[in-house]
């Protein structure tokens, strides 16, 4: 299923059944404070990012790339971003007043390939280098949402801005990396990494009904690191398959992982 149909899918799911819940529940959105629960989806874009040596001076096991610079005069490493990838919401939250709330919230962006290219100097600058990895991304954070119109004591239009910031923690889950070039694959460890990541953003709200609220919004995401694990590179044959060499061990190497995500959700207020 493409993604813009998995989205129109996901998107009439979640509105049906917000509505559904609302018209079973009864109570005033007016009432402050009160709790309240969000579901949402969206897309993430992905920042452009590099493939680097966690210690390029590392001899024991050696470091992938090394402390020099690559066939095009910058630092070795696998230039690129991720792609884009589907992102899903799930928020529980709690509004004070009319104009801030918290909430903590959990996303899962499932499909972030790494696609790029590397630069080592064995080869010509233009003897492409491809590198490609799968990656899949999941974060929890503690977030809070402002209305600056409430809370300047302004009337709120129809649609009424939001800006939100947050911090919390991510895990991104990473394949092994595979290095093509023209005659050899080269396939580096997968790895896990758990750390810090925060983002701020903006948007508006539309209430459609007394307890269910429409939000857009546009998110910028750090999500920390992507990292390899030290362990043992294979080199194949591209052109039979055949193992050439599986015992050379490497160390780590990490990426940073920032997107950009746009997104709409329902917001049900009890």
């Amino acid at each position: 299923m493409k993604v813009e149909a998995w989205l129109r899918f996901t998107v009439r799911t979640v509105l049906m059944g917000w509505i559904c819940a609302v018209y079973t529940v009864a109570g005033s959105a007016e009432d402050y404070p009160s709790f309240y629960l969000r579901a949402g989806a969206g897309l993430a874009f992905s920042c452009d990012t590099v493939f680097a040596d966690a210690d390029c001076h590392a001899t024991a096991p050696a470091a992938l790339f090394g402390c020099i610079d690559g066939n095009d005069g910058r630092p070795i490493g696998a230039y690129g971003d991720f792609g884009n990838s589907p992102v899903l919401d799930l928020a529980v939250g709690y509004r004070w007043n009319n104009w801030f709330g918290t909430e903590i919230l959990f996303s899962f962006r499932s499909d972030l390939p790494f696609s790029g290219e590397s630069n080592f100097v064995q080869l010509d600058p233009s003897i492409q280098q491809d590198v490609s990895a799968d990656l899949c991304s999941s974060s929890a954070m503690v977030v809070g949402v402002v209305r600056p119109l409430a809370l300047l004591g302004r009337e709120t239009p129809k649609l009424e801005p939001v800006v939100l910031a947050g911090a919390g923690i991510a895990r991104n889950n990473l394949d092994p990396v595979v290095y093509v070039f023209p005659d050899t694959e080269t396939i580096t460890p997968a790895g896990r990494h758990t750390g810090f990541a925060w983002l701020v953003g903006a948007g508006f709200e539309r209430r459609l009904l007394p307890q269910l609220t429409v939000a857009f919004s546009w998110r910028y995401v750090d999500l920390g690191q992507v990292e390899t694990d030290i362990g043992t590179m294979t080199i194949l044959d591209r052109a039979t398959g055949n193992v050439i060499n599986n015992s050379i061990t490497i160390g780590g190497t990490m990426a940073d992982l920032t997107v950009n995500e746009i997104s709409i959700s329902l917001v049900w207020q009890f």
